[in-house]
């Protein structure tokens, strides 16, 4: 066949070599330029915690008390003035400074804030600029004096900071108009003598002229490095593609003969390679096409249309053969979903060969479970499982606590063999599906289609999200017989990507492990009580109860989210179309 757009392999394989090293090159130094900015990020943010860790240590809390009780009296620029001259202020103003002294370079701005009643507002106490900035004749309006305000709404760290009495860096870069760097701030509570009285909040800035720099460096030595690369990589190309294609070509004239019915042409490469099998093996192509085409083109077209027992069962059909395209049944069925967590990073320490024997060790596994609860495993995507259960909802609820317990077992024996244990997430949900057969005549395949698939599906992502082994839907709670059976627990109320109506999420936690599931039984009555109180908009209550669950057990995931989605709402006030439902507007 001619084609006038005809494109050499030889500068395919010379482009496709150095395409890779190209974009090896890139990748490689765009993650290794990514950690280091990371990690310098890190030295840095460790760095600014350390120092106004220390420095909240070092002030004089006997002369800072002094200042404080001069706010309430000191409101007139004179007044000010007068403080901002005294010894006391002096000494915290040289104690500040000293903090700065130990790199200049680096710590740009040093302060000191008291506390108001206002949770969004705050009053400066010692600014280390100030006794500089006065002496220079800088505008009024420029200077942090005594007892003025600040509007600290917009840096929610030091909010936190000043809230929950904690030492806490900023996780992000803010960039400086005064000195046009980024500087990263940290916040350190300056406590009273007691160890519980809050008297002030240190902030620091730091610049990060140290970390640019050193970047800069590694960069350029990376430019050159990939250039260097690159050329070896474009020489090394060129003269694989010329060494590769060589017998190809010929083979290339063979394959056209071929193509055009001539099933009696035959290769005669004499190399000792991978192009020489190529021929041989091209021969027994030739003879084997020819001896077999009939029979094989019908074995095609057979495996082709195959469809499994358990769908015919399904469909209500007898044999395979009576299975058409577009064949379809509504029933209603539970669908249970479970995917193996944080599988990219495990994947990622096996080989190729390891990581199927591992999924298939795994499934095996998980799989005969599914299949002595009536369950049928409509697809293996890869570490997942999808499987339909058509009798009743609490077959799948069984099926999946027992998956969760064979992944007990064979995790007890993964670390004798130097593997790390593993964890699954199940969610079930039920409801109507249409199960059938899609595709086109060559190829079938039985599938099923439904909104109760995809919301499976999105449960089974949200166990990750709440830390449940076992997740099912208000339906699926619906439908048990005899709830009590299992223990039950409410996770949250939540409308996930696709779905307009809001879907309420239970936790089965009878395969939690005997401690966890005693510490969540011991906390029910509280846990409930405060759900409760969260959805009546009594968030004060709530979060005193949510607090109680986790002072007994402190790693309750969904008390947690809670007990952060009540603390927001009451520091931001309740938005009007609050309804207390939680939004996924993302599918994983």
């Amino acid at each position: 066949m001619n084609n006038k757009y005809f494109f050499s392999l030889r500068y395919k394989i010379t482009l496709a070599f150095f395409s890779i090293g190209f974009i090896f090159s890139a990748v490689l130094g765009v993650v290794a330029y990514r950690s280091l900015e990371d990690k310098l990020f890190s030295e840095l943010r460790r760095n600014v915690g350390n120092i106004t860790r220390m420095g909240a240590e070092l002030v004089n809390k006997d002369v800072l008390g002094v200042l404080i009780g001069r706010q309430k009296s000191v409101h007139s620029p004179k007044q000010i003035d007068f403080v901002e001259k005294s010894r006391e202020y002096r000494i915290i103003s040289d104690q500040l400074n000293f903090m700065r002294d130990t790199d200049k370079a680096l710590i740009h701005y040093v302060y000191l804030v008291a506390p108001t009643k206002d949770p969004g507002n705050a009053k400066y106490l010692v600014d280390a600029d100030v006794i500089n900035l006065k002496t220079t004749g800088t505008a009024d309006d420029e200077i942090s004096h005594f007892n003025s305000d600040l509007d600290i709404k917009p840096f929610p760290v030091m909010q936190k900071a000043l809230q929950d009495k904690i030492n806490v860096v900023e996780d992000q870069y803010v960039y400086d108009e005064t000195f046009k760097i980024n500087t990263v701030s940290g916040y350190a509570p300056v406590m009273a003598k007691d160890g519980k009285t809050l008297l002030a909040l240190l902030g620091l800035d730091m610049a990060d002229v140290e970390v640019r720099a050193a970047l800069a460096e590694v960069t350029h030595k990376s430019i050159v490095v990939a250039s260097l690369s690159l050329f070896v990589a474009l020489m090394t190309a060129i003269v694989m593609g010329a060494w590769f294609t060589r017998g190809i070509v010929k083979l290339d004239s063979l394959v056209r003969s071929f193509a055009e019915k001539d099933f009696a042409v035959r290769s005669n490469l004499k190399s000792n390679d991978e192009v020489g099998r190529l021929g041989f093996s091209f021969n027994y192509m030739a003879e084997t096409i020819q001896n077999h085409s009939a029979r094989l083109e019908a074995l095609v077209t057979a495996y082709g249309r195959f469809v499994p027992h358990d769908l015919l069962r399904l469909l209500e059909k007898e044999s395979i053969l009576d299975v058409n395209l577009g064949d379809q049944i509504q029933k209603e069925m539970s669908v249970l979903f479970s995917d193996i967590r944080n599988f990219t990073p495990i994947s990622e320490a096996m080989s190729p060969k390891d990581n199927f024997n591992f999924i298939n060790s795994y499934l095996s596994q998980v799989g005969p479970e599914i299949r002595s609860h009536n369950g049928i495993i409509d697809k293996y995507i890869g570490d997942a499982v999808m499987a339909l259960f058509s009798g009743c909802v609490e077959d799948a609820i069984n099926a999946a606590l027992e998956m969760q317990k064979k992944v007990c077992e064979y995790n007890s024996h993964r670390p004798d063999a130097g593997y790390p244990a593993i964890k699954i997430g199940v969610a079930v949900h039920t409801g109507k599906v249409m199960l059938g057969t899609i595709g086109e005549d060559q190829r079938m395949d039985g599938t099923v289609i439904s909104d109760t698939v995809n919301l499976a599906s999105r449960l089974e992502s949200l166990t990750k999200v709440y830390g449940s082994n076992v997740m099912i839907s208000d339906t699926v709670l619906a439908k048990l017989s005899d709830p009590d059976k299992y223990f039950i627990r409410l996770v949250d109320k939540a409308r996930v990507v696709g779905k307009k109506e809001a879907v309420t999420l239970y936790e089965v936690c009878d395969a939690d492990g005997a401690e966890v599931i005693q510490l969540k039984k011991a906390t029910l009555s509280d846990y409930t009580k405060a759900i409760d109180r969260y959805y009546a908009r009594d968030f004060a209550a709530a979060e005193t109860l949510f607090k109680k669950v986790l002072a007994v057990h402190g790693d309750d995931l969904p008390a947690k989210l809670f007990l952060e989605k009540t603390r927001n709402l009451l520091a931001n006030g309740v938005p009007p179309d609050w309804n207390g439902i939680s939004r996924y507007d993302s599918k994983g």
